[in-house]
């Protein structure tokens, strides 16, 4: 399956960067230019999303993972520092649990190991309207239409098979498998974010060797809201993992 992605910069570490739902890899365009100057970074698109392929689902947050490891191998990277945010977060943690011996380190942006009632309804919700109505209701829907112009439409068939797999974090949460990832972990949410921060907390309170910021004043696409703030964050982060 084809998957595409960028690379930029040199050195180690590797980390890359992967976007939630009905985003693309040209969603971190405001990370790149500060993190490349310190390490090697990959943006990528999701199956379904973007310009990689988007095969028959449905799919699982296992899957999306194994995409994440074939990523990670056609660059080259022996090991990656794993940023998500939204489902790219929740696929992040899921990769950190399949392949810990490919996890330098992780970044989970306003994300969660396990979906509630209310989340799994409006994922399910997202796919029916994705494919019943297209890309643009989603967008409306998720109140993207600033961002959309720099974005590359997501297939909705993939879409919704991607939407469907967050919601079934609700039948099957990573929750009670979190305690076995030992790599330094960064938490970061927004104090405002619409799915709440409770997802972050019950992750920093289960990882071992993690660190919650929860950002003032900050939604749920910090890393747009305050694109300077964010990247001084992971670059710190950075500097202590020796980058």
């Amino acid at each position: 399956m084809k998957l595409h992605h960028d690379k930029y910069g040199s050195g180690q570490p590797t980390i890359v960067l992967t976007h939630g739902i009905s985003a693309s890899g040209n969603t971190w365009r405001h990370q790149v230019p500060d993190l490349e100057r310190h390490c090697t970074v990959v943006t990528w698109d999701l199956r379904g999303h973007g310009h990689s392929d988007s095969p028959p689902g449905p799919y699982a947050i296992s899957d999306l993972a194994g995409d994440l490891l074939q990523v990670a191998d056609e660059v080259g990277a022996e090991k990656i520092v794993a940023l998500g945010h939204s489902a790219g977060g929740a696929v992040s943690l899921r990769f950190a649990l399949d392949h810990p011996d490919r996890t330098e380190a992780l970044v989970l942006v306003g994300t969660a190991s396990e979906a509630n009632e209310k989340s799994r309804d409006f994922y399910h919700k997202l796919a029916d309207v994705a494919v019943e109505k297209g890309m643009d209701s989603v967008v409306k829907r998720l109140g993207m239409a600033k961002e959309a112009a720099h974005l590359v439409p997501a297939d909705p068939r993939g879409f919704a098979e991607v939407t469907r797999a967050m919601a079934g974090l609700n039948e099957n949460p990573m929750t009670e498998e979190i305690h076995r990832i030992q790599c330094p972990t960064l938490i970061i949410v927004g104090e405002k974010d619409f799915l709440g921060a409770g997802g972050s907390v019950i992750m920093s309170r289960r990882i071992p060797n993690s660190e919650l910021d929860i950002v003032k004043e900050r939604g749920h696409g910090l890393f747009l809201e305050d694109p300077q703030g964010f990247n001084q964050k992971v670059i710190a982060f950075l500097n202590d993992l020796g980058a």
